[in-house]
């Protein structure tokens, strides 16, 4: 039988997947007990001599049993990998929970993880032929490209010496080992991508699948491909030279005021932010997020002839189906869970909600996540699909099998996942077309374009007079600041909490604007996360305009201190974020930007439901502080902005 290069791969990807955890010092052990309040004395003064694979075989309960949860321990040994390190017993509504430590020792993680994503990209077929040596650009940038990743993990000690075993990033040998860890999976990474780009390049949406975050690590894989393209894009002098020596004077400033150093722990931002504010990891995340951004920008130009709706689509449908499923299949089998966590590079843990169709008991759904960081990110992804699905259909004039697999699965993940604004926009988007499709004089007798606008202007007009005259306006539009207040530290007053109890008290503009964003937060069920925001918000006059630098929250989180809360809530809104990172103008100067191209696309009906959908999420969710998700807008807004469907039907 003859056995193709793909054979392989599969079967060394199951090796790495499986093998290691089989490793083993359990010779003189003769019995491993089922694990139990009474029996986990044994565990924990056997540590680090029983297998993944033998705990499982000994407590078979615990794959499919709700109270056992598996968490890698990325501080072990090298020779404590794969095995168990020790246990945690916690009672919880009256219940017994076990949470076991499995060895996973970070610079195992990155060989082993990098291999098996290297070994899956390699199995997407060929559009180039290889070149081995490429060029004497190619291998700088790559040589670059280590560089920096090596350079991440030198200007995040604090965040990495509770991730390594017995390593000390002051010592010149520990930064080069790094370094050729780095080199040797970048250029295996990068070049096997460069012979797949054309054919990887409609294959975006796995990206939601295959996060690629090396566990124990503040840094995803995948953006090494974005770093090397940004290094080409300046030795070619392919980039807007205006927008470049912009970010480079900004940068300029935003490193002379890194004058703090204020600790932020990634959470599940994990990959794409600044764990702390301090020069060098400013530093860092000035050229990394610069380099991101001219390599998306240059991979989307090299390869946009390439994009094919279908094609595109399709493979939307199998990865929002894969979501789903692996989703619903690591909630309810931990061990299944531990290993999805692993190998597919997630920020988080696969949600741990046994039923997705719980309610509380106040009769809300509760939110069911998935693979993903957040609820409301994973229900932009399944309403993007069936927005996509539906342009396709009307494109093609006809349903394919995989777009009725899309609809069920991303149909059932967006009811799971509660996200009603993509619900919503997802419908008002979906009638608009269906009203774009009536023909031109049936149009016309239901509507009248002048009186319609002129009726909507007026009626627009008398409710939003009657909204602001209202008492309740004035509730909504203090809704922020009342909670800001509330969780004001005993005087301590952030910079902008002063600001805005100045312009309540003098009613002046300010205070309308900010009344008016208020009342919209309110509307979202912002008010609180949003309010919290502000009390903690604490920029100088130059912060405010220009911002702190790009991914930066650890000021924002450590400068002012406020009440305790329950539990550690992030802005939930990239807008809030983008202002911390950028400041007002530049937020203000890309939002002018971003209507602008809008009104360009006006006859593009496709681009403007991506990019209305885009931009409500963003004001009321964090997607941008995303990976994935920045990716992925990006990518269509620049897909859709260049390809225009001459297709009447669209």
């Amino acid at each position: 039988m003859k056995i193709t290069k793909s054979s392989l791969v599969y079967f060394f990807i199951f090796l790495l997947i499986f093998l290691p955890w089989f490793n083993s010092d359990s010779d003189q052990i003769d019995y491993i007990p089922q694990l139990s309040q009474e029996s986990n004395p044994f565990y924990e003064i056997n540590p680090c001599k029983i297998s993944f694979v033998e705990f499982m075989n000994a407590n078979k309960k615990s794959i499919f049993q709700d109270h056992y949860f598996f968490r890698a321990n990325n501080k072990s040994s090298i020779k404590c990998f794969g095995m168990i390190t020790g246990i945690s017993v916690q009672q919880k509504n009256l219940q017994t929970e076990f949470y076991v430590s499995v060895g996973t020792n970070s610079l195992i993680n990155l060989l082993l993880q990098g291999s098996v994503w290297i070994l899956i990209l390699s199995l997407i077929k060929k559009s180039r032929s290889k070149i081995w040596n490429f060029d004497f650009r190619h291998n700088i940038a790559v040589l670059f490209t280590s560089y920096l990743f090596a350079f991440s993990i030198y200007s995040q000690k604090r965040f990495y010496e509770s991730s390594f075993y017995v390593l000390d990033f002051s010592e010149n040998s520990t930064n080069f080992l790094m370094f050729l860890i780095f080199l040797l999976l970048n250029k295996n990474l990068i070049e096997q991508y460069l012979m797949r780009s054309s054919n990887a390049f409609n294959m975006i949406p796995f990206i939601f699948l295959l996060t690629g975050i090396f566990s124990g690590f503040n840094l995803v894989f995948f953006s090494s491909i974005f770093v090397y393209s940004g290094f080409q894009s300046l030795f070619e002098k392919k980039y807007n030279k205006r927008y470049l020596i912009t970010y480079l004077s900004l940068s300029f400033w935003w490193l002379v005021n890194s004058n703090g150093s204020f600790y932020f722990k990634p959470g599940k931002f994990r990959g794409f932010t600044n764990s702390i504010y301090e020069f060098n990891s400013n530093l860092f995340w000035i050229v990394f997020f610069g380099l991101v951004v001219l390599g998306i920008l240059r991979e989307l130009n090299l390869n946009i002839k390439y994009f094919n709706l279908s094609e595109f689509t399709k493979y939307f449908s199998y990865s929002s189906s894969l979501i789903l499923v692996s989703g619903l299949i690591g909630s309810n089998f931990p061990s299944l869970n531990f290993f999805a966590t692993y190998y597919f590079g997630l920020q988080r843990n696969v949600v741990e909600l046994v039923n997705p169709f719980a309610f509380d008991q106040f009769g809300e759904k509760i939110s069911w996540r998935g693979l993903s960081p957040s609820s409301e990110t994973i229900g932009e992804f399944f309403g993007l699909y069936l927005l996509f699905c539906f342009f396709d259909i009307l494109y093609k004039s006809r349903m394919n099998a995989y777009h009725y697999i899309g609809i069920l699965f991303s149909s059932l993940g967006l009811y799971l996942s509660d996200n009603r604004t993509s619900i919503l926009i997802m419908f008002l988007i979906i009638i608009f077309f269906f009203i774009k499709q009536l023909k031109p004089e049936i149009v016309s007798n239901i509507i009248n374009k002048k009186k319609i606008v002129f009726g909507g202007i007026a009626i627009f007009s008398i409710l939003t007079y009657i909204f602001l005259q209202s008492q309740t306006y004035d509730f909504y539009s203090n809704a922020i600041l009342s909670n800001s207040q509330k969780y004001q530290y005993d005087s301590i007053f952030s910079s902008y909490l002063i600001l805005l109890n100045k312009s309540f008290e003098e009613e002046n503009f300010i205070h309308f604007i900010f009344g008016f964003f208020s009342s919209i937060g309110f509307l979202l069920n912002r008010s609180e996360m949003w309010g919290i925001f502000f009390a903690r918000y604490n920029p100088t006059f130059l912060e405010l305009l220009i911002g702190s630098g790009p991914l930066t929250l650890g000021q924002l989180y450590g400068e002012v201190k406020i009440a305790d809360l329950d539990s550690f809530l992030l802005p939930h809104s990239s807008l809030l974020s983008f202002i911390v990172y950028f400041g007002l103008v530049i937020v203000l100067f890309m939002l002018f930007k971003y209507l602008k191209l809008m009104n360009k696309n006006k006859h593009n009906p496709i681009f403007l439901s991506i990019a209305t959908f885009i931009l409500l999420n963003v004001v009321k969710n964090d997607s941008l502080n995303y990976f994935p998700i920045f990716v992925f807008y990006f990518y269509l807004l620049f897909v859709f902005n260049k390809v225009v469907f001459t297709d009447q039907r669209i």
